[in-house]
């Protein structure tokens, strides 16, 4: 996944960041809180990090995810959807 992400930045997985951000999406709530216990744990185990809250990471992460997908998205300068444009100014601001 981290080979087709660095790719896409490249302009070459807006297939890919469409998936992602159309999977993260349709969590619910408690699917997200869920999803990112997991990761967290995964991430905490992997980089040594026992002292840091599981659900904390797994957030940041997975906001760091919608965040790339993005981003790779509005690199990409063929996407002249205007609905999509206004879509990434509202996920960006927070509006």
């Amino acid at each position: 996944m981290k080979a087709q992400v660095l790719r896409s930045l490249e302009g070459k997985g807006t297939a890919l960041a469409r998936q992602i951000l159309s999977a993260v999406d349709e969590m619910t709530p408690p699917q997200r809180v869920a999803a990112g216990e997991v990761i967290g744990q995964a991430l905490a185990e992997s980089d040594h990090l026992p002292d840091l809250k599981t659900q904390v990471i797994g957030e940041l992460w997975l906001r760091d995810l919608e965040l790339t997908a993005w981003r790779v998205l509005h690199a990409d300068r063929r996407w002249d959807d205007p609905d999509g444009r206004q879509a990434f100014l509202a996920a960006w601001t927070g509006a």
